[in-house]
């Protein structure tokens, strides 16, 4: 019989697998409850019509600290009077355990056969293999399962670090993601899994090597160099398991010429899917397996990824951040006044929703053990200062994991701003390079670069392929970047070399600011507006546009779309950034403007700022004709609430415009723009099309009564089928009256956190 360590479960978890036993034992249907104060019922049921029996499921160390929780349950049981009551408990219990317990309920406790310890737990589960299966958790941590892999033969021991992956363990919250990857592996004898660092990829594998060596694998092999050791110990007729982590991080970066790798790995997956008794595991970031297929005909032709897991952070509910920040909690021997603190006001709720959220943070703050360090009555608010500004995580990461390259390259990417396109942020950190070798002496070139990438997505950052295989880079959390606008903040040297090798025009408003209160971004003080300016008007021409925004297509299918004429907003920026006070940058300003006088864009963002030029700059020294400045602009407004920036026109050209608003080609144009939406517009997006067109009625004193009739009808209709979606649903039993998916979210999540009150 298997020995279980059920203390590797929450109390939650505990209680799931003891109800699922006992209703198999009874053949009956167990009440769950909310976790927390329970009034002394974990789990009820009834055996027969009259009967009612409580279930108390106990998740203790030792029996004397089962006891003592017992003894207190005791009035609680005596004024609910069960005709049964049944405990289960992870703690090992002998006859006279047994003996004690069933005095100290009796009547209620009917016989010993109503106390479950852990060998009668260890007992029906054995007989209950599909609950087996449910709680592989429990499974891969029960000794005897240890011990197994302990004593198999394993390769390259110090990559397989035993303790490590217990406690990886207690912390893991199982999802879907095991099944579907055991499944491909199943099929195929070899998978991929892969994602962004801190997804859980390596705890993923490890967990998979850990199933595969609890059923009859006699070795494990863990690859750390090269597929060649994998060739080295292939034995025919013994089941090994291979686990190769991280594989084209180490093969593909660091040693992209390597002799031939990508054909032997390719012919040592063949070699595994022909053999019966071989699993294949490797892992390895997104972006890399794109770079590597594009780089390497090998793995095209064979479509290695037809075995491929991925794992996305985007993905993680509320629930299992709730159920990740849980866990590590729950086994930090926090105590019980600092977690009362954080259940109250349902202070997690803020923590599981931040902006901010990261396990990494989680983490950092449970090494640290800060209730040791702050009252009880603070703890929740101490969480959520670390969430709110979890500057001393990345500090450390930052200062003392990565090189000068990686610190560098990180830096540059602010000053561009994400998401960014990986080819643009390559050819800026080059530039810094060119620029500044004489401070920092790198030989900078790509093979360097791919390392530090390789560096920083282990903390930093991660990187995201679209459609047309375009790699774009973002940062792992939106912390970082408060973090490293704080770093730069007063390191004027550091601040001059970006500035002096900046490529891009948003490197020169993306994080920077010359208004001292503006406290979110990095200030420029005389100097170093001064070099911003030079660099501007030495470099105008060439400098180009790297902001980048994603476009969704189909289905699971994005794009990187980056706009290539910026240059209205670009001129506004520095003008309202540096204003006049220098004569080169006022001229350049002048000069540019005049050349594109006349508007040609159809870009809300050109538009507003082609607007506010007009509205900012000495009129009377451009050449231009007022009907034609109106008329080219008005050419390029393509939905109905852009008319709205015409209004814009009337104090600069009174005259001009009240000409133009009520010439027939105007009103042609708002016919035309309004007729294409209403054949376009989405039943959600009904309302705003009807003020804006209120509101075109209103100011150019037109009458747009059918168009607006047509859409208070189709307004009115879609309320309708609003309403009766609801009422079915309500119908259905989906939702309550003044229930909502959000509530419920809530409750769950505070099902989970107020167990903590009951360790």
């Amino acid at each position: 019989m298997i020995d279980y360590d059920y203390l590797i479960l929450s109390p939650n978890e505990f209680e799931n697998i003891s109800r699922d036993l006992l209703q198999k034992v009874l053949s009956v249907f167990i009440e769950s409850f909310t976790s927390g104060r329970d009034g002394g019922i974990d789990l009820r049921c009834a055996t027969d019509k009259d009967s009612k029996v409580i279930i108390q499921a106990k998740r203790y160390k030792t029996y004397s600290s089962l006891l003592t929780n017992l003894k207190k349950e005791l009035s609680k049981v005596n004024n609910l009077a069960p005709d049964r009551y049944i405990v289960t408990t992870s703690v090992g219990l002998t006859p006279e355990n047994k003996k004690e317990i069933h005095l100290l309920f009796s009547p209620f406790i009917q016989t010993t056969k109503d106390i479950l310890g852990r060998d009668d737990l260890n007992n029906l589960i054995g007989k209950n293999p599909d609950i087996e299966r449910q709680y592989y958790k429990l499974w891969f941590s029960s000794i005897n399962i240890l011990e197994k892999v302990l004593h198999s033969k394993v390769y390259n021991q110090s990559a397989f670090e035993l303790e490590e992956i217990k406690e990886q363990i207690k912390l893991y919250v199982q999802n879907d993601s095991f099944d579907e990857a055991l499944n491909i592996l199943n099929k195929n004898r070899y998978l991929i899994i892969s994602g962004i660092p801190g997804i859980g990829k390596t705890t993923l594998a490890r967990v998979l090597v850990l199933h595969l060596l609890s059923n009859d694998f006699e070795e494990f092999i863990f690859l750390n160099q090269s597929i060649d050791d994998g060739y080295e110990l292939f034995v025919d007729e013994k089941k090994q398991v291979f686990f190769f982590d991280d594989f084209l991080g180490k093969n593909f970066l660091e040693n992209r010429f390597y002799l031939n790798e990508d054909n032997k790995i390719v012919k040592f997956i063949e070699k595994i899917k022909k053999s019966h008794n071989k699993a294949l595991i490797f892992t390895t970031r997104e972006y890399i397996l794109k770079q590597a297929k594009s780089s390497f005909e090998a793995f095209n032709i064979k479509n290695i990824e037809i075995a491929k897991c991925v794992l996305d952070l985007s993905s993680y509910t509320n629930i299992i951040k709730a159920q990740i920040l849980y866990n590590h909690l729950f086994f930090a021997n926090i105590p019980l006044t600092h977690i009362t603190n954080l259940i109250e006001n349902n202070s997690y709720l803020k923590l599981v929703k931040h902006r901010n959220y990261n396990p990494r943070i989680i983490e950092a703050i449970i090494n640290r053990k800060i209730w040791n360090h702050c009252l009880p009555e603070q703890f929740a608010n101490v969480l959520i200062s670390f969430f709110e500004n979890p500057e001393s995580v990345w500090l450390h990461a930052f200062e003392n994991t990565l090189n000068k390259l990686s610190q560098s390259s990180l830096l540059v990417l602010l000053t561009m701003g994400t998401p960014a396109l990986l080819d643009d942020w390559e050819k800026a950190v080059r530039e810094f390079f060119k620029i500044n070798n004489f401070k920092y002496s790198i030989d900078f070139d790509s093979i360097q670069f791919n390392k530090a990438i390789k560096e920083l997505e282990s903390t930093f950052i991660r990187t995201q392929i679209d459609s047309d295989r375009k790699i774009a880079i973002e940062y792992q959390n939106p912390s970082i970047q408060d973090f490293l606008v704080n770093y730069l903040k007063g390191k004027n040297d550091l601040i001059k070399s970006l500035l002096q090798s900046s490529i891009f025009t948003n490197q020169f408003s993306r994080i920077f600011s010359t208004n001292k209160i503006d406290t979110k971004k990095v200030f420029l003080n005389k100097d170093l507006s001064k070099i911003a300016v030079d660099k501007i008007t030495t470099n105008y021409s060439e400098l180009k546009n790297s902001k980048i925004i994603r476009l969704n297509r189909k289905k699971d299918e994005i794009s990187w779309y980056k706009e290539s004429n910026i240059e209205y907003s670009f001129l506004e920026n520095i003008y309202s950034k540096f204003g006049t006070s220098y004569i080169k940058l006022e001229k350049l300003i002048y000069n540019e403007f005049q050349k594109k006088i006349y508007f040609n864009d159809t870009t809300y963002s050109e538009q507003t700022s082609y607007l506010k030029l007009l509205s900012s700059l000495d009129l009377e020294r451009f050449e231009f004709n007022k009907e034609q400045l109106m008329d080219t602009f008005i050419k390029n407004i393509n939905w109905v609430d852009r008319f709205e920036l015409v209004n814009e026109f009337e104090s600069l050209f009174p005259t001009t415009y009240r000409d133009t608003i009520e010439s027939a080609s105007f009103k042609t144009k708002i016919d035309s723009i309004v007729t294409s939406e209403l054949e376009n517009i989405e039943e959600s997006d009904v309302y705003d099309l009807k003020t804006n067109l209120e509101n075109i009625e209103t100011t150019f004193n037109l009458s747009l009564f059918d168009e607006i009739q047509e859409l208070n009808q189709r307004e009115s209709d879609y309320e309708d089928y609003i309403e009766s979606q609801v009422e079915s649903h309500i119908e259905e039993g989906q939702f309550e009256e003044n229930e909502t998916p959000e509530i419920n979210e809530n409750e769950e999540i505070g099902e989970i956190f107020n167990s903590l009150l009951e360790k």
